[in-house]
């Protein structure tokens, strides 16, 4: 290897892509949707489900495309399909700010669903193990933190502009930030894989000098997994983190619901990313030092503290519902990080894409129908209080489930054709 490709391999520039792309599709289309959900239902006089509903189509169609991702990412030109489906997110978002009429919002969802399919779940994790062969996790870990660093800086620019120029030119210069952040990298930066620029992979020649690399990758076959408890425990599993998420679009209007400001309501989502990209971090360091356990009983544990300190706003007040904002983000990153932890302890590396595909279906349906049910109970009740208890106990069954499925990880057969890795 030369020394100019020592310094610097174009690896790190797919990292930075990868970044910008999760930035500008969940930073900003996701993290910063909830703040509009009021403003827009109360000049269409529709509910707060109504306009949730946009989501939970969203996250349905996530949940069908997802799995033809893959497919047509083999067969056409990834930078064509992530810049179509980038300019797709772009001008979906920007123009809800000219919709007269709920439905309209619907058709954005299905647009978001199909663009999001490949820039939030398919593409990303896909390039990122094509370019790098070592510290594929660090990095894929730093991407999703971007996630949140997105929606820290997104949201009270997103605040202070509903609050100045109003909720229709908000969507609209929020649609060209998009475009602006996330078409430069597909268009110019992404490519699917080194041979694109007859390179190899980043830390290729290290992995192929290691035997013990390849035994690592050695693990539960996908057609074993998907016939044992545990596969199914963990379904459930990353489906009840899922709920999870899902309350996090309904904490602004909550806020909102209690007497607070826009401006306060975005400081509280600032918080909340900023939880969950520290999370990202935390939990990660904490897998690696005390293992999945106990990861799974702080993160999910955190996330209850935050629910009940956002919860009970109205009487705590002031800086409580910020630290609650902060424990809520570190519980949200549960949500992406516990997963792919959990399977690699219970089946190992052998079969993980297609196992982590698969589980993860779970999680987008369970965002796809928790929006829309968690507003019915808002519009049903006039409060979000049984909405944030059920999540409580939400998380309880989750944390009881991962200590199960632990429990009954599958281990080798006799014929050693499979090794299941430890989680430690």
């Amino acid at each position: 290897m030369s020394k100019k490709r020592e310094k610097f391999h174009y690896a790190w520039w797919i990292a930075v892509a990868c970044c910008a792309i999760y930035a500008g599709s969940v930073g900003i289309i996701v993290s910063c949707a909830g703040l509009f959900y009021k403003s827009v239902s109360t000049e269409l006089g529709v509910g707060t489900a109504d306009i949730v509903f946009y989501t939970t189509l969203m996250y349905f169609v996530i949940t069908i495309t997802l799995p033809f991702a893959g497919k047509i990412f083999s067969k056409f030109n990834m930078r064509l399909i992530l810049s179509v489906a980038a300019l797709t997110d772009a001008l979906a978002f920007g123009l809800m700010g000219t919709y007269t009429s709920v439905y309209h919002f619907y058709v954005s969802g299905v647009l978001l669903g199909i663009s999001n399919s490949f820039l939030i779940y398919a593409a990303v994790p896909l390039i990122i193990n094509n370019w790098f062969k070592v510290k594929m996790g660090t990095v894929l870990g730093v991407s999703m933190t971007f996630m949140g660093i997105g929606g820290a800086i997104c949201a009270p620019i997103a605040g202070y502009l509903i609050e100045t120029i109003g909720w229709r030119s908000s969507y609209m210069a929020l649609g060209v930030f998009v475009a602006v952040l996330t078409l430069p990298f597909t268009i110019f930066v992404i490519r699917k894989d080194p041979k694109e620029k007859n390179m190899t992979a980043y830390g290729a020649e290290s992995v192929e000098k290691s035997f013990k690399k390849v035994v690592e990758e050695t693990g539960f076959p996908f057609k074993q997994a998907i016939k044992s408890v545990p596969f199914y425990g963990l379904f459930i599993f990353t489906g009840l983190l899922g709920l999870v998420v899902t309350v996090s679009f309904h904490i602004p209007n909550h806020l909102l619901s209690e007497g607070f400001s826009t401006s306060f309501a975005a400081t509280v989502v600032t918080c909340v990313m900023i939880g969950q990209t520290s999370g990202k971090f935390l939990l990660g360091w904490l897998n690696d030092k005390v293992g999945i356990k106990m990861t799974n009983l702080v993160g999910i544990g955190s996330g209850m503290i935050g629910i009940l300190l956002i919860l009970f706003s109205g009487r705590f007040g002031g800086i409580s519902i910020y630290i609650g904002g902060l424990t809520f983000g570190i519980g949200y990153s549960c949500s992406t990080l516990l997963p792919p932890f959990m399977i690699k302890a219970v089946f190992g590396n052998r079969d993980y894409a297609s196992i982590y595909s698969m589980i993860m279906s779970s999680a987008t349906l369970a965002i796809a129908v928790g929006t829309t049910i968690f507003g019915f109970a808002y519009d049903i009740t006039g409060s979000y209080y049984a909405v944030f208890l059920g999540v409580l106990a939400i998380q309880v069954f989750a944390i009881l489930i991962g200590i199960m499925t632990l429990r009954r990880k599958p281990t080798a057969t006799n014929n050693n054709e499979y090794l299941v890795v430890n989680e430690n």
